[in-house]
């Protein structure tokens, strides 16, 4: 074999292998979610049971977590944590867990996947899964990456140590300078279906971003009992998916429904 085939060779098997490892990120687009379903990465529970999840991003915030808990006001719902967060401040993980909200796992700090190599994402990850463990008393069940970019050993990984890969149906875009409280709890309240994930923030952000967040809260709560849907946990959700009266007549949501989605959040992060 020539010299020239040889490098063409290696070079082709180079960029398969960088398509297989990076590819992952695709999965954050709305054309690839509606493909995969919730067969390789969560992004909707298939029930007819009239249950969603609320999520929320980024945090613990000292300064915030316990006013974002007096907002939901018992409504259970699962926070994203950073590993990094938590051990500044592992009372907060207590509090959230006892207070009847799911822990979930964002990452051990919020660099994004998209140059982060092998050894790195799973050493990263595993301390953010048992920073969670050690502070809540129970490990984390699902994974959602910063920004949703995933790389492949974001994926593998995270479901080796016991953790969904998870993305969302629709997103408010809380983070936002323009988002107005109004504006959040429309656009929760225009994808809120059985089944949704909808993903907030209860930290980071624009200036001011967390703040009208909270300020959206009584808003989203008040509109989801008005057509009759709670929240519960992504645990919840997902064991009402697997409940067989819950799937009779299920139709899969509309992927960001009244939302603008065009791939993942950038934000002044990071």
């Amino acid at each position: 074999m020539s010299r020239r085939r040889v490098t063409a060779v290696a070079a082709g098997s180079a960029a398969a292998a960088a398509a297989g490892y990076w590819g992952m990120a695709a999965t954050v687009t709305p054309p690839v979610r509606r493909l995969l379903g919730d067969r390789l990465v969560l992004c909707w529970v298939p029930t007819t049971e009239p249950l969603l999840a609320l999520t929320f991003d980024d945090g613990p915030d000292p300064a915030l977590l316990g006013r974002f808990l007096a907002a939901l006001d018992g409504s259970p719902c699962t926070f994203f944590v950073l590993g990094t967060c938590v051990r500044h401040a592992p009372g907060l993980a207590r509090l959230t867990a006892a207070t009847g909200h799911e822990l979930a796992c964002h990452g051990d700090t919020h660099q994004g996947l998209a140059r982060l190599p092998p050894r790195a994402t799973a050493v990263a990850l595993r301390r953010a899964r048992d920073t969670i463990a050690g502070a809540s008393g129970r490990p984390p069940r699902f994974y959602r990456p910063a920004y949703g970019v995933f790389n492949l050993a974001g994926w593998s990984v995270a479901s080796r140590l016991g953790m969904r890969p998870t993305l969302w149906t629709a997103w408010a875009r809380d983070w936002e300078e323009r988002a107005t409280p109004a504006l959040i709890a429309a656009r929760v309240l225009r994808a809120a279906a059985p089944g949704a994930i909808l993903l907030l923030h209860d930290a980071d952000g624009s200036r001011g971003a967390p703040e009208r967040t909270l300020a959206a809260l009584p808003l989203i709560l008040n509109g989801l009992r008005d057509r009759g849907l709670r929240t519960v946990t992504l645990s919840e959700l997902v064991a009402a998916g697997d409940r067989p009266e819950g799937l009779r007549g299920r139709q899969r949501p509309a992927f960001g429904a009244g939302l603008v989605e065009a791939g993942p959040p950038q934000r002044p992060h990071e």
